[in-house]
């Protein structure tokens, strides 16, 4: 890299003097000694970068011919830094209008591994806010979360039970108002620190206390005791017979006890993944030899932050990326448990009836501007999609007087702005004036853009348990809460009371489906559409199946060499 700081510095100073110099007038300009500024352009000819030829006696004058401008240079040392994988230190010599030239070959070695290692490089069109388990706002990061830690508890899909994790057995007292949990023997940190009773401990009491978006979820606890057996033990202020399925939640995660100051950059975790390389271009992740489980079948993968400039890119990772590949690549798809969904402020003046919602709900109803071949989105009836708690096709005149002006919120996001537009089309169509503001995801959990929005678009994507699904979904801090009035939020409470404490599965999604039902019937959400995921997936990649999440989880994939 010296070298080439040198030769921008030599191209430069030639072109600043307008006729070919001789070798002192080098010499001065780049504040060396003859004898190194020969030594230098020794160097750079043998590179093949220029030509020179001194010239010798009177009336011969020397000659500087460039074989390659610094900038394609600067970009060809690059790209043997991209074969090596370390975009930090690529892009850390290049100015603004470089970077952008570069970016634009990301994907040409997002195919290229490590030969050494079993890797895989897959695009990332947004690098993520924090990997904390506390600082969960988004399903993408709801999904790192799950690689790199571990929790008491996990939920098995095929079965639809609670299996162990970190925790082989667990069992309730009291009426399911305390239960105990024994941790296996041997767990490990990925800095080899041992998992002890005492970091559980920890864990759940910094979620009681600083958690904000889940901050249900753990308020229920009134202590939690550790015993000299592997034992953990939570009390509870009532009954509580979906505690197991709560410790399954990306949010659960185990931390440790003592925690560096950038542990939301650099966590440390026990799961399949130990986080080693984090930084605004790349986030890298590799195997555990540890793990407590089944060792991964990758030993690194490797997520690149691109530009994404397409209108519709459909999805945050495609694995195993390989843009020669072309149509030899499978497609996946699936549709995510879960909605997307509009949430109105009963404070604004057009929304304050349940009749101005339910309006607003026909006016808005998929049927009028989905395009029903759409293939990212389904019209939904309901919040889960086997539900169906209203139909309607939409009503033919406008609910909106004349001159009606609202604001719109949503998160800037790949996956939410295509369909934010046409929901704004929809409202103008109606003659809303219409304003629009989409947010990062930074600022999404920042309460105060909210105060002056009329309305929200949103979603909610639910993991494999349907029963903690629900009962996170309609528990949680978000605008379906925020803007709920008191006498619906104080039924929504006693409904969730009577779903913890409900002991049989088949009751208890009955609780949760007639909760669905009024939030839509009433209003308090408008449905919109189920989601569909798709990936991508190169031909030498292979164990990818699409999670709840729209992602494939990373400990299952392996390649065909």
């Amino acid at each position: 890299m010296k070298l080439l700081a040198q030769y921008r510095r030599l191209h430069t100073l030639v072109n600043s003097l307008g006729t070919q110099p001789g070798l002192p007038a080098l010499a001065l300009g780049m504040h060396c000694s003859e004898r190194n500024m020969r030594n230098l352009l020794a160097k750079m000819q043998a590179r093949g970068w220029l030509r020179w030829s001194a010239g010798r006696g009177r009336g011969h004058y020397s000659q500087l011919d460039w074989l390659i401008t610094p900038d394609a240079l600067a970009l060809d040392q690059m790209s043997d830094l991209l074969r090596q994988g370390d975009l930090e230190q690529a892009f850390s010599h290049l100015n603004e209008a470089q970077r952008s030239a570069f970016s634009a070959r990301l994907p040409d070695y997002l195919g290229i591994g490590d030969a050494t290692c079993r890797s895989l490089r897959m695009p990332l069109y947004r690098m993520v806010e924090s990997l904390d388990p506390l600082d969960i706002t988004s399903r993408l990061e709801a999904y790192l979360v799950r690689q790199v830690f571990s929790r008491l508890t996990e939920f098995d899909p095929a079965t639809q039970t609670v299996i162990p994790a970190l925790a082989h057995h667990w069992e309730a007292q009291h009426d399911a108002s305390v239960w105990h949990c024994w941790l296996r023997p041997g767990l490990t940190f990925h800095d080899g620190t041992p998992l002890r009773a005492e970091d559980v401990q920890v864990s759940f009491l910094r979620l009681r206390e600083h958690s904000k978006t889940y901050r249900r979820l753990y308020q229920h606890i009134t202590g939690i005791e550790v015993g000299a057996d592997l034992r953990v033990s939570f009390h509870l202020d009532a009954p509580h017979h979906l505690w197991p399925h709560c410790l399954t939640a990306a949010s659960s995660s185990i931390v440790p006890t003592r925690r560096g100051a950038d542990f939301s950059r650099m966590p440390i975790g026990s799961g399949a993944f130990k986080v080693v390389r984090n930084n605004a271009f790349q986030l890298t992740f590799r195997a555990f030899k540890h793990y407590y489980r089944e060792r991964p079948l990758l030993d690194e993968i490797d997520l690149w932050a691109l530009e994404n400039t397409a209108d519709n890119p459909g999805l945050d990772l495609q694995f195993g990326y390989n843009s020669a590949a072309g149509a030899a690549n499978t497609r996946l798809s699936a549709t995510l448990a879960g909605c997307t969904y509009l949430v109105c402020n009963p404070r604004s003046a057009p929304f304050r009836s349940q009749a101005q919602r339910l309006a607003l709900a026909d006016w808005m109803a998929p049927a009028r501007w989905l395009a029903p071949d759409d293939p990212a989105h389904r019209a939904a009836g309901g919040l889960l999609d086997r539900w169906k708690h209203r139909s309607t096709d939409g009503c033919a005149a406008s609910p909106f007087p004349a001159g009606t002006m609202l604001r719109l919120v949503s998160s800037k996001t790949p996956e939410m702005t295509a369909l934010a537009q046409a929901v704004c089309a929809r409202l103008r169509a109606g003659g809303v004036q219409l304003t629009h503001v989409e947010l990062p995801t930074s600022e999404w959990k920042k309460h105060a853009h909210f105060e002056h929005a009329d309305l929200v678009l949103t979603r909610e994507a639910m993991y494999h348990d349907p029963h903690f699904g629900c009962f996170d979904w309609f528990s949680a801090d978000i605008m379906l809460r925020r803007w709920m009035p008191p006498r619906h939020l104080a039924w929504l409470d006693g409904a969730l009371y009577c779903a913890q404490t409900e002991a049989h599965a088949g009751r208890r999604m009955d609780i949760f489906e007639d909760i669905a039902r009024k939030l839509v019937r009433h209003a308090l959400m408008i449905v919109l559409t189920h989601e569909v995921q798709v990936l991508e997936v190169a031909p030498h990649v292979a164990g990818v199946h699409i999670t709840p999440f729209g992602f494939a989880a990373f400990e299952e994939l392996w390649l065909r060499r």
